[in-house]
């Protein structure tokens, strides 16, 4: 009982650590366009204010967590 019951956690640990989404971090700045293409989440980000916006790929609560007009990376996890 006790192997089965170790096998369990280790099986169940390992579909959870498959499900994590780790996308690059983008460039810190204001969020001025959000894009939902299909299952992908992105982000627009200016970093400086001078119109060099950066899309970059986020996990589907980033996507969620951050508004237009917010600070990026701020917004994430607040």
């Amino acid at each position: 009982m006790r192997r089965l019951a170790t096998a369990f956690v280790a099986v169940s640990v390992l579909a959870l650590a498959g499900c994590a989404q780790d996308f690059d971090k983008g460039p810190e700045g204001k969020v001025t366009e959000k894009v939902k293409d299909g299952k992908k989440f992105y982000l627009v980000v200016d970093p400086a204010k001078a119109g060099d916006e950066t899309k970059f790929r986020v996990s589907k609560y980033d996507y969620h967590d951050c508004n237009r007009g917010s600070k990026y990376p701020k917004c994430v996890g607040d």
